[in-house]
């Protein structure tokens, strides 16, 4: 789902006051980058956790680039 499309229907949802599922409303909030987490408190758990996304797109992308070159 894009961001647009999560953005339009979580306002739709909020407007009208309307029943939403645990897994679409988990979906729109994932599309939004809207984390529901009781933070705790510890900056490093975020900054790591950053790391490890950027570790894992970076994998991702160099193994893309890779089956586009064969």
């Amino acid at each position: 789902m894009k961001y647009k499309e999560a953005q339009a229907e979580l306002q739709k949802v909020l407007d009208h006051q309307q029943t939403v599922s645990v897994p679409k409303l988990k979906r729109l909030f994932q599309s939004l980058n809207i984390s529901v987490k009781k933070p705790l408190g510890n900056p490093n758990t975020e900054i790591s956790f950053l790391k490890g996304e950027i570790s894992r797109l970076k994998k991702e992308n160099k193994r893309l680039k890779g089956m586009n070159s064969r």
